[in-house]
């Protein structure tokens, strides 16, 4: 009886204690529902407030905050070789006050509204801001002493145009069911490449697209609207123009009445490149990329109306353009010909296209027109007209123009996009979101292309890497871009020194993204390259078991 009375208890004081845990897992469940749930009352967290656009902060204005931060933190010194310390004309301050002037040239065109509205600017060849760069390069050249220095004009190809924006807008339409207040939001950014648009002005609902693979893009209905495609460029933007254009072309034929292409791109910057999309066209910068992109998100997904554009366009298209280059002759102790060639034509600022390599190239011409640094090789330098204008190239009118020096060159060397500072994702963001591109120390890589892969002159820039520390990219290459093209007709090899950086062709390639120390690594450089081609014999410099790549190419 006793045993059973026991049990009875225990059992008893085993309830007691599961009900007292059932009533903590219910006053908990309870504490964690009311910790859920919206606070009422005093001390209540307010409910977020519907903002404008989705609440997706606006971008900046055009140029509002720099492309690319630039810190205290300098690039690394240059190197000065012993026996070089004299060499003042190759120091980088020298050099780097040239580039302010030649910069000053695109910023004049854009003060004084060379083309249009003043949306556009640059040294464009063709127009006055390129023929005062020109003729500034020659009184460089007189001043440094060179006595044979030529002023040759070229004209315009019979059949080519040049077409230019000469103003233009791209606003997004606000509308209430996008958040209480949105107004009206102009791209700043917008960058038009042709063609006109019918009438001057269209509205239309945009759609994105993507990368603008057919994979995708094939099952998105574009007609009677802008399709957005989204472009992450590799290097520079010329990398893919090929994929741009034909996904253009491919919406324009499938009934798009135009095609964006975002620029995945450092900061907010207009963008001159890419195009021949089928239907008018338009760059947009990183930015206002990526402020589209998350409205176009959120629109996706809210019960909205479509998210539509308007955009304008006037523009002008110039024929029978002239333009000249400046070419200095510097008298060697062989006939023999060496061609350092930097063209001088840019869109918008172009501190690294090609402010850089020209203001070079006025550094060299200074450093062999000295009688204790005189050439070997007859030295020919020529401030170019360029290659961005339809119809006018530079080296393609100084070879009609020089067909003796052409005949006698056994090596051309074109100079250009080569003292950017290298720069790349940081670890911040922008107050939109936008993650910040950040300049390191150095300068961008560099390739050094060789048309005909000669040991010899690859053997130089290996050289160049430790004597000088110039960041060449490590793999060897026949590349010929840019302005090599226009020199494919001489007896010899073209050496092509070019960068490949982001900002290329646009509104960021400014003053600030340029190394002074690089500006002199490089000139020291081409200074002892071209002091080493001219002891060599021809056949180091152009092998007769190595072939040249004949290949054109356009920038």
């Amino acid at each position: 009886m006793q045993a059973r009375q026991r049990h009875v208890a225990r059992g008893s004081r085993r309830w007691q204690w599961l009900a007292r845990l059932v009533v903590l897992a219910a006053a908990a469940s309870a504490v964690s529902g009311a910790a859920q749930q919206p606070a009422r009352g005093r001390g209540a967290a307010p409910t977020p407030k519907p903002e404008p656009w989705f609440s997706v902060p606006l971008p900046p204005k055009l140029g509002g905050s720099p492309a690319v931060l630039v810190g205290d933190r300098g690039a690394r010194p240059a190197i000065v070789p012993s026996g070089e310390a004299n060499f003042h004309e190759l120091e980088g301050k020298t050099i780097r006050a040239d580039l302010e002037t030649i910069v000053g040239f695109s910023k004049e065109s854009r003060a004084t509204k060379e083309v249009g509205s003043g949306q556009l600017w640059g040294r464009i060849s063709g127009l006055p801001s390129s023929a005062k760069t020109i003729d500034w390069a020659a009184g460089e050249f007189r001043k440094a002493g060179i006595k044979d220095v030529r002023i040759q004009p070229m004209t315009q190809d019979p059949n080519a145009r040049l077409w230019l924006a000469t103003s233009w807008e791209f606003k997004l339409l606000g509308d209430a069911s996008y958040g209480p207040g949105t107004k009206d939001v102009v791209l700043e950014s917008a960058t038009p490449l042709g063609p006109d648009i019918p009438g001057g002005t269209m509205t239309a609902p945009l759609v994105y697209v993507g990368s603008g693979n057919p994979a995708v893009a094939q099952h998105i209905d574009v007609k009677g609207k802008i399709a957005v495609q989204l472009v992450i460029p590799q290097a520079h933007s010329l990398f893919e123009r090929g994929p741009v254009s034909q996904h253009g072309q491919d919406f324009a034929k499938r009934g798009a009445v135009a095609v964006v292409n975002i620029l995945r791109q450092p900061g907010n910057e207009y963008a001159r490149d890419l195009g021949n999309c089928g239907a008018p066209c338009f760059n947009i910068g990183g930015r206002d990329g990526w402020f589209l992109e998350r409205v176009l998100d959120r629109a996706a997904t809210a019960d909205v109306a479509p998210v539509r554009a308007q955009v304008t366009l006037k523009s002008e298209t110039k024929t029978g353009l002239t333009a000249k280059n400046a070419v200095a002759v510097i008298p060697g102790r062989s006939d023999e010909v060496i061609v350092l060639d930097a063209h001088a034509d840019a869109w918008f600022d172009g501190a690294g296209d090609n402010g850089d390599g020209l203001s070079v190239l006025i550094a060299l011409a200074r450093h062999f027109a000295k009688p204790e640094n005189r050439p070997a090789r007859t030295l020919v330098l020529i401030a170019s007209a360029g290659h961005h204008t339809t119809g006018l190239n530079g080296p393609r009118g100084f070879m009609a123009a020089n067909p003796d020096l052409a005949k006698r060159a056994v090596l051309a060397i074109n100079i250009e996009h080569v003292a950017q500072r290298n720069f790349a994702l940081g670890r911040s963001v922008a107050a939109d979101g936008y993650r910040d591109f950040v300049a390191d120390s150095g300068e961008a890589p560099i390739t050094a292309g060789i048309t005909n892969e000669s040991p010899f002159l690859n053997t130089l820039f290996q050289q160049g890497v430790a004597r000088y520390g110039t960041n060449f990219v490590s793999e060897p290459s026949p590349m010929a871009s840019g302005e090599s093209g226009g020199f494919a007709d001489i007896n010899g090899a073209v050496v092509t020194i070019m960068q490949a950086p982001p900002l290329y062709h646009t509104s960021g390639e400014t003053l600030d993204i340029i190394s002074t120390p690089g500006l002199e690594r490089m000139a020291r450089f081409i200074a002892y390259f071209v002091k080493e081609v001219g002891k060599a014999p021809v056949a180091q410099i152009n092998p007769p078991d190595h072939p040249i790549h004949r290949g054109r190419a356009d920038e």
